[in-house]
């Protein structure tokens, strides 16, 4: 996955919402609900459960290595689904929804002589902000050819 919309409230009623969607969801959980995977080592043998309920939805399927295709496919999937999201950002107890884009982290050159950037275009970012969307950038490490 690279780009993933997700949505979330403690008291976002997840099942109700999604029940009137046309949207298709990757995964989706409940405030209460046992943790599926471990946050910390610190967290070992402790029961961790979810504080909200939500869900996430692929917005692009582009790798890691592959930005500005993501972004391209994000704004076609806010566009193709934009009655369903505009509906879900005036939903009751919907606290936060957000594009993550997960982009492979780039070593920096010698003495941090190179940069790293992330454009996204203008009409994307005017889809968001229409949408209530925030955008959030999740650099994974470098994978091998």
């Amino acid at each position: 996955m690279s780009c993933v919309l997700r949505a979330v409230g403690a008291e976002f009623e997840v099942d109700a919402f999604l029940r009137r969607s046309r949207l298709s969801p990757m995964k989706v959980w409940r405030r209460g609900e046992k943790l599926t995977a471990r946050h910390s080592p610190g967290d070992a043998g402790q029961e961790l459960k979810h504080g909200q309920s939500g869900f996430a939805a692929l917005a692009s399927a582009a790798s890691f290595r592959q930005p500005a295709q993501q972004a391209s496919d994000a704004e076609l999937f806010l566009k193709r689904h934009e009655a369903a999201l505009s509906t879900l950002a005036e939903y009751p107890g919907v606290d936060a929804i957000l594009l993550d884009f997960g982009i492979e982290d780039r070593p920096l050159g010698l003495y941090g002589s190179e940069t790293q950037t992330s454009y996204f275009p203008p009409e994307l970012l005017r889809q968001m902000g229409k949408l209530n969307i925030g955008l959030v950038i999740t650099r994974y490490p470098e994978t091998a050819d």
